[in-house]
């Protein structure tokens, strides 16, 4: 196991958000998702016994519309992007940051999406077929490197494999327990002795969970959320007392 910060990295949609509506929103391009009050409690509770980070898909500048809402839980840090930044704070500039125009040049008329400090987020014109191919087509006949990522209606393009895993490791923490449901969350799980996911996550996440004895809530939705959530605080609290470990 490493010597760095032992920290418990959370996921965010499908994880902790979810589409049924409940006390704290957190919109979108596209949609909304949201966090439970219960979920929001908890969340708090286990931040003042083991340092908590977010990792996610999204961009710094829609976590700080989650963030700003839960003033009670403490983040030790952010890896966004699915690994491609990791901060400390959410208002850290990067230290690198990428220039898309030469792709968005050749894409005049698709939506770009705000926000994104180091992929490009995109949304194809209405009824435009073959998007991936298209995008595909684009790089490789303008020699441009590049990963695409699909995400609903949305495409992320980024300049190398993302990795949370990486970020995690780029801020010297170690994901001592991950809460993760998708396929971007394989490599945290895979590094974490303790893991716990949602009877909805990624059949591949289920079987890693599963095999590493972690916890999968037979729940959906935010009643999953809330017991994946008392289960890492009744588990924090156990390693605490009888491994002598100090978290925080």
């Amino acid at each position: 196991m490493d010597n760095n910060q032992q920290v418990l990295v959370v996921d965010l949609d499908g994880t902790l958000l979810h589409p049924e509506p409940e006390a704290i929103a957190v919109p979108g391009r596209v949609s909304c998702r949201y966090l439970s009050q219960k979920s929001a409690n908890l969340l708090a509770k286990i931040s003042k016994l083991i340092p908590i980070v977010i990792a996610t898909a999204r961009n710094a500048q829609n976590i700080k519309q989650l963030v700003q809402q839960i003033p009670d839980v403490y983040f030790c840090g952010f890896v966004t992007e699915n690994g491609l930044v990791a901060k400390f704070y959410l208002d850290e500039t990067p230290i690198a940051k990428s220039n898309w125009n030469a792709v968005t040049n050749l894409l005049p008329n698709w939506s770009k999406l705000t926000g994104y400090e180091n992929c490009l987020g995109l949304i194809p014109p209405k009824y435009f077929e073959n998007s991936d191919s298209y995008l595909q087509k684009i790089l490789f006949e303008n020699n441009i490197p590049g990963y695409i990522y699909l995400d609903g209606q949305k495409y992320f393009i980024y300049p190398s494999m993302p990795s949370k895993l990486k970020g995690i490791r780029f801020l010297n923490f170690f994901p001592l327990i991950t809460l993760g449901n998708d396929l971007n969350d394989l490599d945290m799980l895979n590094a974490s002795p303790y893991t716990a996911t949602l009877s909805t996550a990624h059949e591949e996440v289920k079987e890693v969970v599963n095999h590493k004895g972690g916890y999968c809530s037979s729940l959906n939705s935010h009643a999953a959320t809330e017991e994946l959530l008392l289960w890492t605080y009744e588990l924090v609290t156990s390693l605490l007392n009888y491994s002598n470990l100090q978290l925080v």
